[in-house]
């Protein structure tokens, strides 16, 4: 059993950190992006070469993880514009760019500049997740710094923060701009991490912090993504006291953004019902809330896989299923940005296939990636409003939020059963006199007030296990 929950963990978890290999031929340039309301509108750069189009991108919650190239040679560069993502996650790898202890440093930026590609020429907020220290540097890659090369790393950090923030200083020649640094991927793990050693986590922040923001006043300092389940006392690699380890030794003064990981098949932990990312968001702010911080919050991995692994059975449609419940609750908790693991399938190697597209060449799209783009287009920059309460739903086990949509106001329903795998229905019953349904394949269908049979100002919509969008017209 033990065994078969470590499988379970590593592969949905993602406690090792995989790397992926994108050797693709380059996608065609997408044609402009209509803007939408909240577009962020990047300037047009004129570096000789580098010269790009700027493209307005919107800010919302949606984002996905890449690696390696994100620019437009990558083969994946057509699918990230077209899932109308605003955010893209990547690894800014340090013994990469200093393999070497030489003075004055030597940087090797080549790597980074095509890892945060997707900044200038896809109009994306970018995410570095610093990770993979020196050999020179750290016993392990993943876990605490020699003291004696916590300097070290701020000079790093500080030439980083310089070379993207966009100020006309020894600024990237291309002009890529990058105001969110994470530092280090699930770093509450023990084997090779920082688990057992919050307290060096919370000095190395403590050094990481100032330099950043002394080159770059906007830097963004992120906590690094927690995995925060499957705890050591549940047999699991994560060491629960990390994040107050880390509080404890001071650590809350050092960074801007809180950051967790969820996946769907650790929600036991946080709830009886749905996949838990709502339930869990709150338990971290608790934690927060008990130092006296109250920080804006970022999750930097969740997902869902569509193979049906003898391990962890699923399907497309429990995929799709769980982009719309994961960045609706997104939503309703309040996060910045949720990072949905991956854009594209991992290796072979790897059991789970989370990507939104296929590795083949050229990818595959999922029925999530459709869904994906559904949802942007239903929630990204709709107002979250509240949840429904059991008795406006009438079944415990259905799940239902409210938004309104920008410029109309109309009222938006998003709702589902829980679990992901229920047979059961109920039905919803929302003010108005029409409501028009979409459902996970992008489906539409209207139903009037008079459907169920009464002329009343409500309408009775059947809500099942995969979930739906509900405009009232």
């Amino acid at each position: 059993m033990k065994k078969r929950w470590f499988i379970i963990a590593i592969t949905i978890l993602s406690a090792v950190t995989v790397t992926f290999i994108d050797a693709r031929p380059a996608a065609a340039l997408p044609s402009p992006q209509g803007t939408v309301p909240g577009d962020v509108y990047l300037p047009l750069v004129f570096k000789g070469p580098c010269t790009v189009e700027a493209r307005p991108r919107s800010k919302s919650v949606f984002g996905v993880q890449m690696y390696g190239n994100t620019g437009l040679d990558s083969g994946y560069f057509q699918e990230m514009m077209d899932s109308q993502t605003s955010w893209v996650r990547n690894e800014v790898v340090w013994r990469g760019v200093e393999p070497e202890n030489v003075s004055p440093a030597e940087y090797r930026w080549g790597g980074v500049d095509k890892a945060l590609s997707a900044a200038i020429e896809g109009g994306i907020n970018m995410i570095g997740t610093i990770n993979y220290n020196p050999d020179w540097a750290a016993a392990s890659s993943t876990g605490p710094i020699n003291p004696e090369n916590l300097d070290d790393f701020a000079e790093f950090l500080t030439a980083l923060a310089e070379r993207y923030d966009g100020d006309g200083v020894d600024d990237d020649p291309c002009g890529r701009v990058v105001k969110y640094w994470e530092f280090y991927n699930e770093p509450d793990g023990q084997d090779n991490r920082w688990g057992y050693d919050g307290d060096k986590y919370a000095q190395m922040l403590a050094v990481a912090y100032p330099a950043m923001k002394a080159a770059d006043p906007e830097a963004q300092i992120v906590f690094g993504g927690l995995a925060y389940d499957w705890f050591d006392d549940q047999g699991g690699p994560f060491i629960r006291r990390f994040l107050t380890d880390v509080l404890d030794a001071g650590g809350g003064a050092y960074f801007d953004i809180m950051n967790f990981h969820v996946y769907p098949a650790f929600a036991p932990n946080w709830t009886t019902t749905g996949p838990g990312l709502y339930e869990k968001a709150e338990a971290v702010r608790q934690v927060l809330a008990g130092y006296g911080l109250n920080k804006p919050m970022m999750i930097t991995e969740s997902g869902a896989h569509s193979n049906n692994d003898p391990g962890s059975p699923s399907t497309p449609q429990i995929q799709a299923s769980y982009v719309v419940e994961l960045f609706t609750q997104a939503r309703a908790a309040n996060i910045e940005s949720m990072i949905w693991f991956a854009l594209y399938d991992p290796p072979e190697w790897y059991p789970h296939k989370n990507g939104l597209v296929t590795a083949d060449t050229p990818p595959t799209r999922k029925l999530a990636f459709s869904t994906f783009q559904l949802a942007v287009d239903q929630i990204a920059n709709a107002t979250f409003e509240r949840t429904l309460s059991t008795g406006e739903m009438g079944d415990s086990n259905m799940q239902a939020y409210l938004f309104t949509k920008p410029g109309s106001n109309a009222p938006l329903y998003v709702a589902w059963m829980a679990p992901v795998k229920t047979e059961r229905t109920a039905t919803l019953s929302v003010p108005g006199s029409q409501v028009t349904v979409y459902d996970i394949y992008s489906n539409t269908h209207t139903v009037r007030d008079s459907d169920d049979g009464a002329t009343d100002g409500r309408v009775s919509v059947r809500v099942s296990k995969e979930p739906v969008f509900i405009e009232v017209n």
